[in-house]
């Protein structure tokens, strides 16, 4: 299940941004929440596992016609193509006038996932 992002998920949103290589810093993560808090076209999304633990976070913004993936974690025993694209697929959900694209860091997963649809 994905949830938008709301300030009682914030410890959340830390714990899950930790995981990622760049953001093993405090202030870095603090740096990265700000900067999403400061635009209305920027959200994380919150991805609860099959078991109704979190386990997921989508970081995207709002760019026009398209929906940029800017931040794609899963927890490490949890991270594997299916679950990200189980994530990408209820997001398509909420943005259906989106096409759903990535940045240098998601373009990877987001072209595996957007190939999978045409199988």
């Amino acid at each position: 299940m994905l949830l938008k992002y709301k300030d009682d998920y914030q410890k959340i949103v830390y714990d899950l941004l930790s995981l990622t290589p760049n953001m093993n810093k405090m202030d870095r993560i603090t740096e990265e929440m700000d900067w999403y808090a400061d635009s209305d076209t920027r959200n994380f999304y919150l991805w609860k596992d099959q078991n109704d633990n979190w386990s997921g976070l989508l970081g995207v913004e709002d760019k026009e016609q398209n929906l940029l993936i800017r931040r794609l974690v899963l927890v490490p025993e949890l991270f594997t193509m299916d679950n990200c694209f189980k994530m990408l697929n209820e997001l398509e959900k909420i943005y259906l006038d989106k096409k759903i694209v990535g940045s240098l860091e998601t373009a990877k997963v987001c072209e595996a996932w957007e190939q999978s649809k045409d199988e």
